[in-house]
Formats: structure tokens, sequence, C-alpha cells
């Protein structure tokens, strides 16, 4: 949790799963893929819709580090006073049965907020941290998308990862299903969708 850079993009900077967890996942959402990813549900199970409750969010140790300090390619949030409105946003839409967004229905995570009139409110996320997902609904997977206030000529500067453990949902019909060990495939189950973002099976 304290080797900045590329190098230990896997990193989660709470140091270890949620709750302890051996595994957790971590998804870069490339700027040459579309700007987002997405997760299947039911691909093995069959279970394709099912309300979804919720998950445990937070930065990786490469996109924190380079908030708070900054690096070569992306700034210091809140500049070198302090005070600059920065923001790194995760938006997770929630997906129809044909595996497209639903508009409208979404949720919104700040992993790091820099606008606050009070700087010592400013914060960047570094411990996991449970996002309710309950009003997504039914949906066949899920979307995330990242945005940041730290723009360039080529897109967002901000390291472009999140680290995610234990999505719960309700298969249907079925018991809760925690989606613990299965999140790593957000890293290596990866095939690109048919418009060009990065899509992963669960």
């Amino acid at each position: 949790t304290t080797t900045p850079g590329y190098s230990n993009q896997y990193s989660a900077i709470a140091g270890g799963g949620a709750a302890g967890s051996g595994n957790y996942g971590v998804a870069y959402i490339s700027s040459w893929a579309g700007d987002y990813a997405q997760l299947y549900f039911g691909i093995n199970s069959g279970n394709y819709e099912q309300p979804v409750l919720g998950a445990y969010i937070t930065n990786t140790t490469y996109a924190y580090l380079s908030m708070k300090n900054g690096d070569s390619f992306a700034k210091k949030f809140g500049g070198d006073d302090g005070t600059d409105p920065d923001w790194f946003k995760l938006t997770i839409y929630g997906l129809d049965s044909n595996y497209q967004r639903m508009n409208g229905n979404y949720v919104e995570f700040y992993l790091a907020d820099y606008r606050f009139d009070d700087p010592s409110q400013d914060y960047i996320v570094d411990e996991w941290t449970w996002v309710d997902l309950s009003s997504l609904g039914e949906v066949s997977g899920l979307e995330f998308d990242l945005s940041s206030s730290d723009v360039g000529a080529y897109g967002m500067n901000t390291p472009a990862y999140f680290a995610m453990d234990n999505l719960a949902t309700v298969p249907i019909p079925g018991a809760l299903w925690l989606l613990g060990s299965g999140v790593s495939a957000l890293i290596f189950v990866r095939r690109r969708s048919d418009d060009g973002g990065d899509a992963y099976e669960a």
C-alpha cells in the first residue's frame, strides 16, 4: 500500500480484501476500449436477472497515491494549496437482458472528493466501503464508469482503476450469492463487447 506507480496496479489501498477475504477484483477502465467495463451475471448459473444488493469498493494503491501526491501523468488532488475542487467518481449502471445500459438506473460513488467548502472534509477513500446498489433493482449485469476532474488532451489523467469485493446479489430463485472470489474475474475473464467496451463474465 506504499508503492506508487503502474507496477503496483493490482493492489488495493486497504491492504487486502474486505473483512479479511482472500480475493478481490481490480478493474481497469481503458479510454481505448469504450471508457467502461461490464460485469455479466448468470453466464454459468443461468440466473441472468438478479436483484443486486451492493458491493465493497475502495481505491487501488496506484490511484490513491497518484491522487494524494500527484505523479508524472496526474495532478495532486487539491493542488498545491489544497483548495482545487477535484473529484474521482465511480458510476455503476444496471444492465438489461440485452446487456445494455439502463439509463437513469445508476448509483454514484466518489472515490475522492475535494469539493467541500471546508478542506478538512476532503477525502480519498482508503478503506473498503459498502456501496448500496439495491436501487438498481433486477439487472442482468453491471456497467462501471470512472470520471475525474483531472482531464487532459487524451482523456482522464487519474489512473482509471478501482477495487471491488463481496458483490452481493439475490439469484431468482435462490439464496444470497456473494461474488467474493469471483470478483477476480474483473481481471482475468475479459473480452471485448460488441460496442467496444470491456466486458467481464461472472
